[in-house]
């Protein structure tokens, strides 16, 4: 529970996981207000269609009487008949499709009040036309036919159809069409989908633009941020001149990039402090176990040969200075791997020539314990930083390998290329490592020789895979170790290709 709960407040503290949360919003938000406010917009279009509908229908009641008899009124006295019921805002229209005739004759505008072009009159029709009404009306021509037609008329101008009313007499079907002049700003928006009114379009812009501007902002700041880490890596690794202030351009980013310079300044300060201090006490070991050695020479002349107490003391004494010797070497390169990892070298490495030095200067070792060390080095690769520190490592996993090899066995080092990664490989034909132990074998202090052992270049203190760990790590590399299926023990150190 404690590691899950750790995990989810390492999660909702991720800015990753913020900017999602927002980015969610921001998705969801228009589409949340847009239907919210379109069903409120439709309720108030509803309630003012209805009126609309009810002042139409008013008047085709009024009418249908006078339609009755319409049989009997000269055609061009209809458009006087209809000019006296005719209000502000609100067009009458008379339709006629006589009985005698094609049966595809259709409907015939008759009159009109107040008058309109008869192309705006053709324009409505085809409206009427296209919408199925008047499909409706040759089938039955009969009933109320509420509408919610819109017709937009060159110039600017747009009405709303709202209601039919049809009158069957003896020489065919009347029909009288009510429309209302969509005058005002609240009822041109009448039969226009939602999206199209020009308030929701500004308000789309407006959230458009913010949304816009607040992704610019951060992708700015997430390109900015990202700049900032790479240059931090560059000045870090000396692949470019200057100090992260220098190349910092986000002003509020200024102390963190000061606070890095000092944290550089100080890391390198003590990297150097740090390899002047073990050069330092190398130095001063050196004279005292310099000045013991002389002083015991004219002691060993002095000492008889059979006085076996004397010369166990001598032989003691010899191999606490070797031992002392091993301790000043084995502190001096503690020192320096320490150093190198607050102040890593930045050279590039041409590993082929650094695997044939550090194979040289295992040799001699090699030919005492009566092992072969083969080399397979022939290929160019090179890595980007830390000459030392690798050459470090891969000097304790061939040191390792030679003090676990059996008599007349090879000790194998091979460099493999690949297209981002290059491999040095080092195997032996030894007894292994128990599988159980095997995951703490680049533990410090863990070490599965015979401690009273010292013929390695460090005391046998379970040091020496621990510091190839750190070094591989320091130079952006990794190190593995393996068991061969065939016998043996293999550990590959992985480097970024330069």
């Amino acid at each position: 529970m404690a590691e899950a709960g750790r995990r989810l407040h390492r999660i909702w503290r991720s800015l990753t996981f913020r900017a999602l949360i927002v980015l969610a919003l921001f998705i969801a938000l228009p589409a949340i207000l847009y239907i919210t406010f379109r069903q409120a917009d439709l309720d108030r279009q509803s309630l003012l269609l209805e009126s609309i509908r009810v002042k139409g229908l008013t008047v085709g009641r009024v009418l249908e009487e006078r339609l009755q008899r319409a049989d009997q009124i000269p055609l061009f006295r209809l458009g006087e008949e209809l000019a006296r019921f005719q209000t502000d805002g609100v067009s009458l229209r008379l339709l006629f499709r006589p009985h005698e005739g094609p049966a595809d004759a259709g409907f015939l505008y008759v009159a009109s009040a107040p008058p309109v072009m008869p192309s705006d009159l053709e324009y409505e029709k085809q409206h009427l036309a296209d919408a199925g009404v008047l499909a409706q009306l040759e089938r039955s021509c009969s009933g109320d036919l509420p509408l919610a037609l819109r017709v937009d008329r060159a110039g600017g101008q747009a009405e709303l159809i709202t209601s039919i009313t049809p009158v069957r007499t003896a020489r065919g079907c009347w029909a009288l069409v009510i429309s209302s002049d969509l005058a005002a700003s609240a009822e041109q928006r009448l039969g226009k989908p939602y999206w199209q009114a020009p308030e929701v379009q500004i308000a789309a812009a407006i959230y458009l633009i913010f949304a816009a501007i607040v992704l610019v902002i951060a992708f700015d700041l997430s390109r900015g941020l990202l700049r900032f880490a790479a240059t931090a890596r560059a000045v870090a690794e000396r692949r470019i001149e200057g100090r992260f202030a220098q190349r910092n351009r986000i002003p509020e980013l200024e102390p963190v990039a000061n606070a890095f310079d000092r944290m550089e300044d100080s890391l390198r300060s003590t990297a150097s402090e740090l390899r002047l201090a073990a050069e330092e006490s190398v130095h001063a070991f050196k004279t005292p176990l310099g000045t013991i050695r002389q002083a015991i020479v004219p002691l060993r002349s002095r000492v008889a040969g059979d006085d076996q107490r004397s010369q166990q003391a001598l032989m003691a004494i010899d191999g606490a200075l070797e031992r002392l010797d091993s301790l000043v070497r084995a502190t001096r390169h503690l020192d320096d791997a320490v150093a190198d990892r607050l102040d890593p070298p930045r050279e590039r490495v041409d590993l082929a020539a650094l695997i044939e030095d550090v194979a040289d200067v295992h040799a001699s070792d090699a030919t005492a314990r009566n092992v072969t060390l083969r080399v397979a080095a022939d290929m160019e690769a090179s890595a980007p930083l830390g000459g030392r520190l690798i050459a470090a490592a891969l000097d304790q996993v061939i040191e390792n390998a030679l003090s676990y090899a059996p008599a007349g066995s090879v000790v194998t080092v091979t460099l493999h290329r690949g297209t981002r990664r290059v491999l040095i490989v080092v195997a032996d034909n030894g007894p292994g490592v128990d599988p159980v132990l095997l995951p703490h074998i680049f533990d410090r202090h863990v070490s599965f020789r015979d401690r009273s052992r010292h013929d390695g270049a460090l005391p046998n203190f379970g040091l020496g895979l621990w510091l190839a760990k750190r070094n591989m790590e320091a130079v952006g590399g990794t190190i593995e170790a393996a068991n061969r299926p065939g016998g043996g023990f293999i550990v590959t150190l992985g480097l970024p290709l330069g």
